[in-house]
């Protein structure tokens, strides 16, 4: 059983709470309800706690955050600090101690939160998970689920702008839903890139500015924007799946799963490098249910090094044989190369 120090509000304010009647708390100490109503959470699951309690712990932070924004960090309020070291050794810096509980504070408000930022529409959420170290690792699968939930609400539609369509592809293809990619790709009803060649007003030969570009919009609105022609990026990134990021070449298809194989049952992909000339192109036959075959031919610059990575079409799915030619150069049954 852990006990804890409760602290109670000024008058009507949730957001600064006392240490007895005559001075703040030290923020280790007020943490007590941030900590509690999360932990109560945590052991019973229980959502209503964190209902009842979120605004004022949200409230709470803010007052944190306005001594941090007066004091910074090196300044930070406190009360007590790290109380009662053996003594005679000496107390810590107690405003490193502190600026402990105000950041502890913070990382327990994130967790707690709807685990969603800002407004929770696609745009947020993608460009936080697009920036490394941003979203704590413990959050980022419920930060996937919002956007993946919110693109499902809308139809499976994209309600990305310029900036956050650059990277929504790439993100949905690095985190286990690239079949969900391939379906914004491939979809022709509003909004889409298919939706701007293939409308009852005006088929588009460019990408436009506005998604909507035959019926209302402001004054820019340019028919050729090279904006979104961000997504080009990720057909040769993801769909064919060529990395020049080190010294050797690397070939990683990003393929559909084998229940969406039809959204994409081929592909042939020509790349300029400094290297020379990279030719990727696959064929997966959709009505070989079978021994699930995928022909796929890879070219590579002369005096170049390159590797191959196969990845599992379906849950538990693993490699038989890989056939060069009619050649077999690997097989489970022997798990021996011959090369």
């Amino acid at each position: 059983m852990v006990n804890y120090l409760i602290f109670l509000p000024v008058g009507n304010n949730p957001s600064k709470p006392n240490w007895r009647s005559n001075y703040p708390s030290d923020p280790n100490w007020g943490s007590a309800m941030p900590t509690i109503t999360w932990q109560v959470y945590r052991h019973y699951s229980d959502v209503q706690t964190l209902k009842d309690y979120y605004d004022h712990i949200v409230a709470y932070v803010k007052y944190l955050h306005g001594i941090y924004n007066a004091t910074g960090l090196a300044n930070f309020t406190v009360r007590f600090g790290d109380w009662i070291p053996p003594p005679p050794e000496p107390m810590t810096n107690g405003s490193l101690i502190g600026s402990f509980g105000f950041l502890r504070d913070v990382n327990l408000l994130i967790n707690m939160s709807q685990n969603f930022y800002a407004d929770g529409m696609q745009a947020a959420q993608v460009l936080a998970l697009a920036l490394p170290d941003v979203i704590p690792a413990n959050v980022r699968g419920a930060v996937i689920n919002q956007l993946i939930t919110d693109i499902n609400q809308k139809g499976n539609h994209m309600t990305t702008g310029i900036v956050s369509t650059a990277q929504i592809y790439p993100i949905l293809s690095d985190n286990g839903h690239h079949d969900l990619a391939l379906e914004l790709i491939s979809s022709t009803t509003y909004p889409s890139y298919g939706y701007m060649f293939n409308n009852p007003y005006e088929n588009a030969t460019t990408t436009w500015e506005l998604w909507n570009t035959p019926l209302t919009g402001p004054a820019m609105n340019s028919h050729n924007q090279a904006m979104y022609g961000s997504v080009g990026a990720w057909f040769y990134s993801h769909l064919a799946g060529i990395d020049l990021s080190s010294n050797m070449i690397t070939i990683r298809p990003r393929m559909a799963s084998e229940s969406k194989k039809h959204i994409m049952s081929k592909l042939d992909c020509q790349l300029s490098t400094l290297y020379g000339l990279v030719h990727v192109s696959y064929t997966r036959d959709e009505r070989d249910t079978i021994s699930n075959s995928i022909l796929l031919r890879v070219t590579i610059p002369p005096n170049a090094q390159a590797r191959v990575i196969f990845e599992p079409l379906f849950v538990g799915g693993q490699y038989k044989t890989l056939i060069e030619g009619n050649k077999v150069i690997w097989s489970s049954d022997f798990d021996t190369m011959n090369v």
